[in-house]
C-alpha cells in the first residue's frame, strides 16, 4: 500500500509482484477464490493473507523515519486515514441512496458510523468492509516510529529485540482474543488494539528480512519448497483449521502460536514464486497496475462485486435467461453471489470486477484531483512570499 521502491529510488520488481499477488489473494478470498488454480489447499488464504500485506509496508520502513516521527506519522496520516474516512462518509452516503430501491445492505448513517465507527469496526457499511485493515494499520505505524524511537534513545534498539518484543504482542492480542470469545467476541476500541496487536510481529518480520535475511534468503528452489511444503503438510495434519478471521480477530481454533506460524509459511511461499516470476513478468504494466492500486482495491472490491451482480440482474429480465437470481437477497446481503447453474467458475468474473473497478475508480480520482494539486502548488510559492 506503498511505492516499492528499493534502496536509492529503484522499482523493486519482486515486491511489485508480490504486493499484486497479494491483493488477488485477498479479493480471490472473498468470492471463492477467483476461481483460479493456486496453492488455497496448501497455503489457507485466511492463515496469512493480511499478514503479507504488513510484511510488505515492514519492508519499506526506513529508520530514517524516527528522526522526523512526526512527519512521518502525519504523512500515513494523509495517505491511509484520510481517504478511508472520506470514502466512508461517500459509502455512508451510497447506503441511504440505495435504501430507496429497497437496499437493506449497511448501517444507519449518523455521526457515529461516519467518524468513529470506522476505527473501531471498518465494516459498518458493508461496502467498503475491505477498509476496515488501514485503521489497524496506520496505528501499527505510529506505535512502532514511537516504540523504535524510544529504544534507540535509550540505546536499546536492535532489531531481534524488537521482534521478539512485537511477538510476544501479538501472541498475547491472539490469546485475548480466544478468551473474549467466551464473552461474545471483541469490539470497539478493543477490537482495534487486538487487530493492531495481531499485525505488529508481521511488520517487524518484513523489517528483519530486509536488513537482515534477504542477503541469505539464495537457497535452491526445490530445497526451499520441500522444506516448506513439509512443514506445511504437518501443520494441516495435526490442526484442524488454519484459516482464521483477522477483521473480527476470532477463528483462533490453534491457539496464539500457529497463527504466526502460518503466516510465515504463507509468506516465504509467496515470496520465493514472485522471485522465481519476477525475471519474467519483469516491469509489466499489467502488474504495475495492480499493485500501484492496492489501497483502492482494498477498499472498493465488494462494489465490484456489486457490478457483476447488477448486470445478473439486468440480464435475468432476458426470458430464460437467469430466472434464479434472487433480487431479495442481492438487496439484503453483501455476500450474495449469484452464480449461474451454481458454476463457481464464474468467481472469475467477481474477481476481475473486484480488481479493475477500484482501479477505475482510483484512476478517475487521479484525473480529477491532478489539476487540483497543481492549483495547490502554484498558489504556494506566492502564500510563502506573503
Amino acid at each position: 500500500m506503498k511505492t516499492l521502491r528499493a534502496e536509492g529510488g529503484a522499482v523493486n520488481l519482486q515486491f511489485k509482484l508480490l504486493s499484486a499477488i497479494g491483493i488477488l489473494i485477498i479479493v480471490g478470498g472473498h468470492c471463492y477464490h477467483g476461481a483460479l488454480p493456486t496453492a488455497y489447499d496448501w497455503f489457507p488464504t485466511y492463515s496469512f493473507n493480511l499478514a503479507l500485506f504488513v510484511f510488505i509496508s515492514g519492508y519499506f520502513y526506513k529508520d530514517k523515519y524516527e528522526g522526523n516521527f512526526l512527519q512521518y506519522i502525519w504523512k500515513r496520516f494523509k495517505r491511509l486515514v484520510i481517504p478511508a474516512y472520506l470514502w466512508n462518509i461517500a459509502y455512508g452516503l451510497f447506503v441511504m441512496f440505495m435504501s430507496n430501491f429497497g437496499y437493506t445492505i449497511g448501517a444507519k448513517v449518523n455521526a457515529y458510523n461516519l467518524f468513529v465507527m470506522p476505527f473501531v469496526d471498518g465494516e459498518g457499511f458493508q461496502y467498503n468492509l475491505g477498509s476496515w485493515f488501514v485503521y489497524p494499520l496506520f496505528v501499527v505505524c505510529v506505535v512502532n516510529v514511537l516504540f523504535r524511537k524510544l529504544l534507540d534513545l535509550i540505546k536499546l534498539k536492535n532489531e531481534y529485540l524488537i521482534l521478539v518484543i512485537y511477538l510476544v504482542v501479538g501472541i498475547i492480542g491472539v490469546q485475548l482474543s480466544i478468551d473474549a470469545k467466551d464473552t461474545g467476541g471483541v469490539h470497539g476500541f478493543t477490537l482495534l488494539a487486538y487487530r493492531s496487536m495481531l499485525f505488529l510481529p508481521w511488520l517487524q518480520f518484513g523489517k528483519v528480512y530486509k536488513e537482515k535475511l534477504e542477503k541469505h534468503d539464495n537457497l535452491n528452489s526445490i530445497a526451499y519448497f520441500a522444506i516448506l511444503f513439509a512443514i506445511q503438510l504437518i501443520l494441516n495434519t495435526f490442526f484442524k483449521n488454519l484459516e482464521y478471521t483477522p477483521s473480527k480477530c476470532s477463528g483462533f481454533e490453534n491457539g496464539c502460536i500457529i497463527p504466526f506460524v502460518t503466516a510465515i509459511t504463507g509468506i516465504a511461499f509467496w515470496l520465493r514464486i514472485s522471485k522465481l516470476l519476477t525475471p519474467v513478468v519483469k516491469n509489466w504494466k499489467f502488474v504495475n497496475l495492480i499493485a500501484d492500486n492496492t489501497y483502492s482495491i482494498m477498499i472498493h472490491q465488494l462494489l465490484g462485486f456489486m457490478a457483476v451482480k447488477w448486470i445478473f440482474y439486468v440480464l435475468s429480465f432476458i426470458p430464460n435467461l437467469f430466472n434464479d437470481f434472487d433480487v431479495s437477497k442481492m438487496h439484503s446481503s453483501i455476500w450474495y453471489y449469484y452464480l449461474p447453474n451454481g458454476q463457481k467458475l464464474y468467481a472469475i468474473v467477481y474477481l476481475t470486477a473486484g480488481i479493475f473497478l477500484p482501479i477505475l475508480i482510483a484512476l478517475i480520482c487521479k484525473w480529477i484531483s491532478a489539476p487540483i494539486k497543481k492549483q495547490i502548488i502554484k498558489l504556494a510559492p506566492k502564500k510563502a512570499e506573503k
